[in-house]
């Protein structure tokens, strides 16, 4: 778990983040500085899932980085499994799912309800089922939690508040 993160549970919807064992094979989470996670969120992992520095996982949104059974043989857990990589600034929207294998590229922004079952390159908006672009995020205009942008924004609303209340 990295520095600074932001988990959110609300109206008795927890937070989820599992990783399972099989044998020899284990599933492993790994969470960046900065990353929030919101109520309902669940992330589970056989293989591997990466969450990058400064994203944002909306509420009841799924990242899975295995099948969890097989079509045919469904007693056999975790069936097929491949790693999911999201990059540093992807904002993962409202009841998105992201499905095994998937990479979701830098600052993109998955719409809410999507189901992503290929990469998204970055600075990409994705939406839909499946998720396809629909358009393109400027990389210069992207603030992260965290960054020194943000405490630049910040530090300029405070400003503006303080003159407003000596103006009264």
């Amino acid at each position: 778990m990295g520095r600074n993160c932001l988990i959110i549970a609300g109206d008795g919807h927890r937070a989820n983040l599992t990783t399972c064992k099989f044998g020899d094979r284990e599933g492993h989470i790994t969470v960046g500085d900065n990353v929030t996670i919101m109520n309902g969120v669940r992330v589970q992992s056989a293989s591997e899932i990466v969450i990058g520095e400064g994203t944002m996982l909306a509420n009841f949104c799924y990242i899975m980085d295995a099948d969890w059974h097989d079509i045919h043989v469904r007693v056999l857990a975790p069936g097929k499994t491949a790693p999911v990589i999201l990059e540093k600034g992807v904002w993962v929207g409202d009841s998105a799912i992201v499905c095994k294998g998937v990479r979701i590229g830098e600052n993109s922004v998955i719409g809410a309800g999507s189901v992503v079952r290929t990469d998204i390159p970055a600075n990409s908006i994705a939406i839909g089922n499946p998720a396809q672009v629909v358009g393109r995020i400027d990389p210069a205009k992207v603030v992260l939690r965290g960054s020194e942008r943000e405490k630049e924004i910040f530090a300029g609303l405070e400003r503006l508040a303080g003159r407003q209340g000596r103006s009264r």
